[in-house]
């Protein structure tokens, strides 16, 4: 019996990538190794500082975490009003970046909502950053949504990723990530964010 040409391109075209998609793999598999070094490690330093931007509804942190092996964190939090707020966590090692981690949580008034009885919808979403030598390698994106906010966290466990391509707003964070290396004091935290508008 003689195998169909397709099938055959089909095999030639599978054995052709796993090359590249073996090594975006093992980089990835790299990154979630060192991720999982930080996330169970004792910070050997940790600073913290405070900001609030004037005539802004900008306010939040920005905490700074050394490890050993030349590992470190950097985890900005922040709103910008009562709707919402950001946790950015940067991730790097003696190379420079290689992990970015998002949590956007929100809320909006329901649609059925009275000044009686107020009810709102609240939304969370988690986007994980894959960097690797100063480019994103993979996005991976989950969300969920609910009346009751308590919910939220069982909710977004149990939601599917989903890969995305990155926009310009994510390239934006690799840069982020840069000028929030160099934040030192809550003066340049709040220069940092006058600056980005």
């Amino acid at each position: 019996m003689k195998t169909p040409a397709l099938v055959l391109l089909t095999i030639a075209g599978f054995l052709s990538c796993p090359p590249a998609m073996a090594g975006e793999a093992e980089d990835i598999g790299a990154i979630r190794a060192l991720y999982a070094k930080i996330d169970k490690g004792q910070p050997t330093k940790t600073e913290t500082i405070e900001f609030e931007v004037p005539d802004s509804p900008v306010s939040g942190t920005i905490t700074r975490r050394s490890y050993e092996g030349g590992l470190s964190a950097i985890k900005l939090s922040y709103s910008e009003g009562d709707h919402g707020s950001t946790d950015q966590s940067y991730y790097f090692d003696e190379k420079g970046l290689f992990f970015i981690f998002v949590r956007d949580s929100s809320w909006r008034f329901a649609p059925d909502t009275t000044d009686e009885k107020p009810s709102t919808i609240d939304t969370l979403t988690e986007t994980r950053y894959y960097v690797r030598k100063g480019s994103l390698i993979q996005i991976l994106k989950r969300s969920a949504t609910s009346g009751d906010a308590a919910k939220l966290p069982a909710l977004i466990a149990k939601a599917e990723n989903a890969e995305t391509k990155p926009t310009d707003e994510d390239t934006y964070l690799l840069k982020r990530a840069d000028a929030l290396q160099k934040v030192r004091t809550s003066e340049e935290a709040v220069k940092f964010f006058v600056a980005e508008d």
